[in-house]
This record gives C-alpha cells, structure tokens and sequence, in this order.
C-alpha cells in the first residue's frame, strides 16, 4: 500500500471517465467491487474513491482503515484471486483511495455470483453470450508461450529458494493474502506449475539454468570504447541466469562499475547519497525489458550497452497493444506482454504502481538533473536511451577506475558504520583486484582467482569475506560468474 504523488492524482484528475478510468465520490462496497471486476475482465483500469464525476475532490474518512479492509474484501470476494493494489493518495489536504487493477489472466473474474466487464465507461454484467466469448479469449490465452509447458523440466531444475524467497517478499508487499508457504503449491496458484509440468514463465523465473531450455534468456552488457559498436569492447559479459538473479547482476555491475556502493533490495535501490547515474530509472528500464520482453523467438535477447556518453536497453518485442512512445510519457494502462511473468514481478514488489513507471522513469531523471530517456520501436526491438549520460570511469583504461571508486566508498563507509575493521591499502588493492575478476569473467573459481592473483588461498578467502560483510558479493560458489 502506497501513499503520495501529488502529480499523478492531478494527471487523473485531468482524465474523463473510460472503459479503464471510473471516479466515485462516496465508497459503495458493492458497487466497487462490480467496478473492479469489469477491470479484471477487460483490460484493467483504476477506480479512483473521493472524486466525483464533475472532477471535484470530495475525500474519503478513515482512509487507511478502508483500504485494508477493501483489499481484503475483494481478494476473498472475486474469484480467481484478483491482481490488485489499493494505495492512499493526498491531493488538496484530501485522502482518496486509487485502485489500480491489472488485467485478469484468468478471465472470467467472478464477483458474487456474477460477472462483469466494460462496455464504454460503463459496469455491466455479462450474458451468456459474453460470458461465451471470455470463456474463448481465456483459451486463447493459454497459448501464450509463457503458459505453455516446459516438458523437459523436472523440480530439481527449478530454484526452490528462489521461490521461497519470492513468497516472503509477497507476504511483505501485502498484495495477496494467505498465499501457500509450500513453493510447489505457490507455483500452482499462479499457474506456474500444472498438472505435474512447470510451465515456460516458472522456468525463466525461478529456474537454476535456465538457459539450458531456453537460450533467449540470455542478456549480454557491453562498454564500448567509442559510440561505433564495430570498436574493440572495454567489457563484455553475457547474463544466463534466472531473471531475478540476471536483474541482481546487473544491478550489482552498475553499482560497482558507477561507482556507487548500494545494492538491489526488491523494488529500490537503498542509497540516498549524491549519485552519478539516474540508477532507479535504469532500474526501471531494465525490469520492463524483463517483464515486457518477447520469449517466444530463440534468437531473441536483451542487449544492454554503454557507451562514452549515453546508456541504452534494447530489448527484442514490441510495446504492449495500445501502448505508443508518446503515451510513454503520460499516465497509461499497463498491459503486459507476459501478464503471468509481470504479476509475480508485482506480487514480489518489484514492480510498482500500474501504468506510471515510465513517467516517473522521466520525473527522477529531470529531478536529478539528467535528460529524460528516448524510447524508440525499430524492426521488432524497444530501445530506452539515456541521453548524455558521461559514465564516470574512464574509458580509456576500462571500469577499473569505477571499481577502485566503488571499493574505497564502501570500505570507507563499512570502517565508519563498524562493519569492519581498518584495512591496508595492500588489502584494498587485493579486494580491487578480485571483485574486477568477478566482474569481467563469465564465470572463475575461488581457487582459480588465488591462482591468478598469486596469492595464497586462505588469504583470499579472507578478503572475500571482507567483501561479504560490506556487502559488495552476496556468495562464491562453486562457479562464481560475476555479482
């Protein structure tokens, strides 16, 4: 549950009614809930409760009480189990409550023994002949190559931890209620994991290779030298991992390569300190990379590259259906490619309120003095640009001057807050040396970087565990590939 953004409730405000828009002056259970309902049915929308139709902001009492209460109400009340997210929004020293609800992949969404959908900006119940007609769409949907079966997979290829974690971080976000602690019966609710097969989505989220079944999930980083992408590349490295731990990676190289010493935690970055790059609104580019991408194709991939003076994520697809570059930079409905893969994104927190993260991808770059982003569509790839974004390595030398920078400020800040002890320079200089290793080789051993470092084994088993407790690297494992 989410409060504020003064801005956003005033680009609704400036919004008539529609099949995905429905304002409501006083709070009617029922009849909000046939409201949502139709959302679900449809393609999604947000009811906004406190505005009245003439656009004048009337408010709602005990604000925070009624959203709990609402939220549980409709997660028990519609079936299936709807994708919702109630937030408390101010606007003129008022409380109003904004709805946002995706669109159902499990149409027809049913409320009190009924169903309804949009027609215009109207709530109606279905008749038997467009209940007929959600029936087929839902078929239909099971098409989609994120609902298809992943054959080949057995549970021993799927990261249970991965899912366990998943599950904690649901219960935290609190966007669905009572959901099963087993991960094979969370894997289940979502349609992940049918009739004993684990569907293609459950694979590219949650599997330990997945790269194994499906090569496109590869995501490759490059430095180039110059703006020419035929010159020599200052860095190369290739993602094969499941998408949470790709998006870690990836997050985790901007912070080391930036120099900037904070990590990815869920939906934010932590760090608050003067920054060099706008981190949460690449952040943001590369989650819908993602989550909006298409999978279908073997030969398609995500392509992240750096150049001397601008950042881009190219990502193979097209924009969701409705959606234009133009509208990119208003309020809009989301409508996911992958709606089974962008839900456990949004139950985990990862993705936020439906519609605007573009729009605050364009705010928090203007906020921290950067161009805003260019979004382009070309031969079946969506490209984000971050314009005159200087990298604050130097590209004559390579990321290591990022790296160096990124260590003193976390060493430096790991002395202060107690986390460790005073170290010498000789050790900063090993601690440099290894996390550039991790970083530019697709995947080394422990021992392998004793060995090309020179250095002793239990010597390096203590700085990497100097590196563990600053929190630069989360593990080494057996075949450590970056992070």
């Amino acid at each position: 549950m989410k409060t504020g953004d003064v801005n956003y409730i005033q680009d609704l405000l400036q919004k008539k009614e529609s099949a995905t828009l429905e304002f409501k002056a006083r709070f009617d259970k029922v009849a909000c809930a046939k409201v949502i309902c139709s959302f679900l049915n449809r393609d999604g929308g947000q009811l906004v409760i406190g505005v009245e139709e003439s656009e004048k902001v009337t408010g709602i009492q005990n604000a925070k009480k009624l959203a709990v209460e609402f939220q549980n109400y409709l997660i028990s009340e519609i079936v299936p189990e709807p994708a919702i997210s109630v937030d408390i929004q101010k606007f003129e020293n008022k409380e109003l409550l904004v709805i946002s609800v995706w669109k159902g992949t499990n149409q027809p969404y049913i409320y009190n023994g009924g169903v309804y959908f949009r027609v215009g900006a109207s709530t109606v119940q279905a008749n038997s002949k467009q209940l007929a007609e959600l029936i087929h769409k839902e078929t239909d949907r099971n098409q989609r190559w994120e609902t298809k079966s992943a054959i080949e997979v057995e549970v021993e290829d799927i990261d249970l931890n991965e899912v366990l974690d998943c599950i904690k971080d649901a219960n935290n976000t609190g966007r669905e209620q009572s959901l099963p602690d087993n991960p094979l019966q969370f894997l289940n609710k979502y349609g992940l994991y049918k009739n004993g097969d684990f569907t293609n989505a459950a694979v590219v989220l949650f599997g330990k290779n997945p790269v194994k079944f499906f090569p496109q999930v590869r995501v490759r980083l490059s430095v180039f030298k110059t703006d020419k992408t035929g010159e020599k590349l200052l860095y190369d490295k290739v993602f094969e991992h499941n998408l949470f731990n790709s998006i870690r990676q990836i997050t985790d190289f901007f912070d080391l390569a930036y120099g900037v010493s904070s990590s990815f935690q869920s939906t934010k970055w932590t760090r608050t300190d003067k920054v060099s790059f706008p981190r949460l609104a690449i952040r943001e580019a590369i989650l819908n990379a993602f989550v909006h991408r298409d999978y279908s194709s073997f030969s398609s991939s995500i392509a992240i590259n750096i150049y001397p003076d601008k950042l881009q994520v190219n990502s193979y697809g097209s924009l969701p259906k409705g959606i234009s570059v133009k509208s990119l930079s208003e309020d809009h409905l989301s409508i996911p490619v992958n709606p089974d893969i962008a839900h456990i994104f949004f139950l985990r927190g990862w993705i936020e309120k439906i519609g605007i993260g573009t729009v605050k991808m364009i705010a928090h770059c203007k906020d921290l003095g950067f161009k805003p982003p260019l979004w382009k569509v070309k031969d079946n790839t969506v490209s984000v640009t971050f314009p005159d974004l200087v990298v604050p390595f130097n590209f004559s030398e390579g990321i290591t001057e990022g790296i160096t920078e990124g260590i003193t400020k976390l060493i430096d800040e790991g002395i202060t807050e107690g986390v460790i002890e005073g170290i010498t320079e000789g050790v900063k200089e090993s601690i440099i040396q290894i996390v550039s290793l991790i970083l530019t080789e697709k995947s080394i051993r422990a021992s392998e970087i004793a060995e090309k470092l020179e250095k002793p084994y239990k010597t390096l088993e203590r700085h990497i565990s100097i590196l563990k407790q600053l929190g630069a690297i989360e593990y080494i494992g057996s075949k450590r590939a970056g992070g």
